[in-house]
């Protein structure tokens, strides 16, 4: 066994799926987020653990970030963005969320590894984990690798165009474990 190559090979295929990003895709949604008044993660399954942790960096940087199905959370508005993840595009859950999202007012930003756009979402990321880059991991890994790098990107984008220190985020860092 040698981890240490499966890591090299994996880092590979990140860098194959950056390369083959779409530069006006990532601008559109980190611009879509900079200008939210609330963010709303949906995500099922695999892309559910991705947008849960997402939904934590955005609480971060002080966003009021809620989780799709949480019992906590509130009714999505006009003004605010639902950042919904489907590898396929096709989740029953996770387009439901999109429609309800879509009725409210609210900019719908999809993450998929389709590369058709559909048109329930306002703003599209392709991530071509399935159509561009060959992978030798199982099911998902990939587009989920993706999503959370793509995700702190954004992050880290929006601190620095915000100007949040690091200071601001730690405090923001739960502290009730």
């Amino acid at each position: 066994m040698n981890v240490g190559r499966h890591i090299a090979a994996n880092l590979d295929e990140l860098r194959e799926i950056q390369n083959a990003l779409d530069e006006g895709q990532l601008q559109a949604v980190a611009n879509a987020c900079l200008s939210a008044n609330r963010i709303f993660f949906s995500g099922m399954g695999r892309s559910g653990n991705m947008v849960k942790a997402l939904a934590i960096r955005f609480m971060h940087l002080g966003y009021a970030a809620y989780v799709a199905g949480d019992a906590a959370t509130p009714s999505i508005q006009e003004n605010d963005v639902l950042f919904a993840v489907s590898s396929s595009a096709k989740t029953k859950v996770t387009l439901n969320h999109m429609e309800a999202a879509k009725k409210q007012k609210a900019h719908v930003v999809l993450i998929s590894s389709l590369c058709e756009n559909p048109k329930i979402s306002d703003t599209y990321l392709c991530i071509p984990a399935k159509t561009k880059v060959r992978t030798s991991q199982h099911a998902g890994s990939l587009f989920e690798q993706a999503v959370l790098i793509i995700g702190d990107a954004i992050t880290s984008c929006l601190q620095e165009e915000k100007k949040i220190s690091t200071e601001y985020m730690n405090n923001r860092h739960a502290n009730l474990q």
